[in-house]
């Protein structure tokens, strides 16, 4: 197993684009059959960073899969579009 994570900050703080860019990305489960698990939320302690999302996925060709297919592209674009710092880290489970 192989999980991907990913840790953000807003440009303008947390608000209603961080709630709309966690219903999108929780919604990727549905559209992408490589996702095990996803996981997403708004980070509750005291850190300059605001959110968290983890995608669990087989293996580093299914991770692969993820990130390119045609579902995760206009959620990955609005996410960098509207972060100010973002993290990404992969690992095997």
């Amino acid at each position: 197993m192989l999980r991907h994570v990913v840790i953000w900050s807003m440009s303008e703080g947390p608000g209603e684009e961080l709630d709309e860019l966690l219903l999108e990305l929780r919604a990727l489960p549905d559209q992408i059959e490589e996702i095990v698990e996803l996981s997403a939320g708004q980070l509750l302690n005291e850190t300059d960073f605001d959110a968290v999302l983890c995608v669990d996925v087989a293996d580093a060709d299914a991770l692969e899969r993820y990130r390119a297919h045609p579902a995760h592209q206009p959620v990955l674009k609005r996410l960098r579009a509207s972060t100010l710092q973002l993290i990404v880290a992969d690992y095997e489970s």
